[in-house]
């Protein structure tokens, strides 16, 4: 009997994080935790997987790039978590789950199989490309998470180490903006190298170039906002989220 690889993924990966969701939601904390941690499990088997059949790195497919995404950011949310009281680090867990049970949803009608096998993914700046780029997709969105769980739970709270965690969250969410942008520069790079081995289409301003740049651009905005928004632990917040929302999209519509 042969495992349909793709969709066993899929499902047990939708299974264990929507419980995961439903049980953080009714603050069933351990429970929900034990589910993700499941999900985490199903996901990072999924992405061995296909790196035995495939023999490749996730690269390219809405599939394998949510699979891939979401596996490193149940990973940061595991290891990369902040030092912070129990109602923020719970708001963490919940948001990390919000978002791949979305992307999960989104991915619902669409076709459940890895990406076609292409000669170019022999090519390391080729893999180094595309495979960058989901790991900076991972990493802002968990700046996204951080920014997010810092002004929403603790902004409006007087306690001296609220505020203290707060700060630590913000302060993680523009680290791992930056983090993100400069392995998203890092994947650009690559790109860049494999056009000019000729192994690819020539460098050249285009409709894709412009959506590349569009994030530099938001985490400029973000990183560099006028005193009046900077005060706002809120606007930093959805700015920060910015660069997360917009990478996404375009990991999925292309």
């Amino acid at each position: 009997m042969t495992i349909d690889l793709p969709h066993f993924t899929y499902w047990g990966m939708a299974g264990c994080f929507s419980l995961s969701l439903i049980l953080g939601l009714f603050k069933q904390q351990g429970l929900s935790r034990a589910a993700g941690i499941a999900g985490t499990l199903v996901s990072g088997a999924g992405v061995a997987g296909l790196m035995v059949t495939e023999q490749r790195f996730p690269l390219y497919g809405s599939l394998e790039s949510i699979i891939y995404v979401s596996f490193l950011l149940t990973l940061l949310e595991l290891f990369a978590a902040p030092r912070t009281r129990a109602g923020s680090r719970n708001m963490l867990h919940l948001l990390t789950l919000g978002i791949i049970c979305v992307l999960l949803a989104l991915q619902a009608r669409r076709t459940m199989a890895f990406n076609p096998d292409f000669f170019m993914y022999e090519d390391l700046w080729v893999n180094l490309f595309f495979n960058l780029r989901l790991v900076a997709g991972a990493l802002l969105a968990w700046a996204a998470v951080l920014f997010l769980a810092g002004a929403w739970t603790l902004s409006e709270s007087r306690n001296p180490k609220d505020r203290e965690a707060r700060d630590r969250l913000m302060a993680g969410g523009r680290n791992f903006l930056l983090t993100g942008v400069a392995v998203y520069l890092a994947s650009e790079w690559s790109g860049s190298l494999w056009c000019l081995n000729w192994t690819g289409d020539s460098w050249q301003w285009s409709r894709g170039f412009f959506k590349s740049g569009i994030i530099f651009l938001l985490v400029m905005a973000a990183s560099h906002l006028p005193r009046t928004l900077a005060a706002s632990d809120r606007a930093k917040a959805l700015l920060g989220a910015c660069p997360a929302v917009y990478i996404l999209w375009m990991l999925f519509q292309h």
